[in-house]
């Protein structure tokens, strides 16, 4: 599955979808900026579920469209929520427009599933899944901007909610069209064991680039942020989140700060339980009944 191919099916869907010129050219520059960004994991994760239970090659592309243009409407709404740096052409563009072309992806996905030349049930099957898993991250989505993280359990249940319902829905969407009833309970284990393998590595990330990202200053509890508030010795991320100094104070500081999480070995700790979930998954993948190039073409996409 080439991902200039999935572009212009993406492309595609969104010229047949969209009449007013300048809506048309916001959610089409959206597909482009998305594609220097992303490695399409969620659109590709759709297209070998899809491949693994059908065997259809047919369709693939345009199913890997569908899954990137949802992931796409919900990457741009976190970046909006977060108040994390989105790209300099859409803080030029107006609120109205942005939240127009948000809906407008979600719906238009939702759209080119209702076309595709697939049996009518198989097709509510997978919108079944798209709701129940957007509904899902939604809520993990919410208990991370409400700062409602007080310890690690806490943490990974949010990521599993917000992430791995995320990377299920992309599963499940290329399971139900190819219109395959076994297996689920494995996909949904190493489904939510890849998300929050994914999250972990987004936050680790996210610590580095307080530029770009707004996870500090939102005093949001991630996994190296946690190691870090419940360690024995006196830093400057528990003095924040104490509210003994404030953001000015530790952002003049923030070389420091991260030399004391490497120092500390909240980075490493981090790490190694990314590393624990996606070990969870590889074993998980190995136990489903389909073919081993297939088995193989999922741990390619985890590592």
């Amino acid at each position: 599955m080439e991902k200039e191919t999935v572009r212009m099916k993406m492309k595609e869907i969104l010229e047949s979808s969209f009449s007013v010129p300048s809506l048309k050219e916001a959610v089409l520059t959206s597909i482009e900026e998305h594609t220097k960004q992303s490695d399409f994991l969620f659109g590709r994760l759709a297209g070998v579920h899809y491949q693994m239970f059908s065997e259809n090659m047919k369709e693939t592309e345009r199913i890997a469209a569908v899954v990137e243009l949802m992931m796409l409407a919900g990457d741009l709404l976190d970046d909006l929520v977060d108040q994390d740096s989105l790209e300099i052409s859409w803080r030029q563009v107006p609120l109205a427009t942005f939240l127009h072309v948000v809906v407008g992806l979600l719906l238009a996905g939702q759209k080119a599933i209702a076309d595709l030349p697939i049996d009518d049930y198989k097709k509510v099957r997978a919108q079944s899944y798209i709701l129940s898993r957007l509904l899902q991250s939604l809520n993990g989505q919410h208990m991370d901007v409400t700062n409602d993280i007080q310890t690690e359990t806490d943490y990974l249940q949010m990521l599993k909610k917000k992430s791995g319902s995320l990377v299920a829905m992309a599963c499940f969407v290329g399971t139900a069209l190819a219109g395959a009833e076994k297996n689920t309970v494995i996909i949904e284990k190493y489904a939510n064991d890849i998300g929050i393998a994914a999250q972990i590595d987004n936050d680790i990330d996210a610590l580095y680039r307080w530029d770009e990202k707004n996870d500090i200053k939102a005093k949001k509890k991630s996994l190296p942020v946690l190691y870090m508030l419940a360690s024995k010795r006196d830093n400057l991320l528990k003095q924040y989140f104490s509210n003994h100094i404030d953001y000015n104070e530790l952002y003049a500081q923030k070389e420091k700060v991260i030399q004391q999480m490497e120092q500390e070995g909240a980075f490493y700790y981090a790490k190694v339980m990314s590393q624990i979930y996606k070990e969870k998954a590889l074993q998980e993948i190995e136990k489903l009944d389909v073919d081993d190039r297939y088995k193989s073409a999922l741990k390619t996409i985890i590592l």
